[in-house]
């Protein structure tokens, strides 16, 4: 992307979130701006080993798959193992 086609860009997102009125959606879009813009915030997935990524990737491919449980199901467990 060029430099003008960059500009463009941020002026129509300027323009837009001008008119918004959600301050609930401002305030999403003001906290992701600034957790993206800042130098000190890294990636996740960069601090993850070998491991922890395949087996991150196991669980997207079960949940692909439809080997999930309901959270309504992982609460009542959950509950049930810290009573204890």
């Amino acid at each position: 992307m060029s430099g003008d086609e960059k500009n463009k860009l941020k002026n129509s997102i300027y323009k837009k979130v001008d008119q918004l009125d959600n301050e609930v959606f401002l305030q999403m879009v003001e906290e992701a701006v600034t957790a993206y813009s800042s130098p000190s915030q890294k990636d996740i997935l960069d601090e993850l080993t070998t491991e922890q990524i395949q087996r991150l990737q196991e669980s997207v491919k079960q949940a692909d798959e439809g080997k999930t449980i309901p959270d309504d199901e992982v609460r009542q467990k959950a509950k049930e193992w810290l009573s204890k």
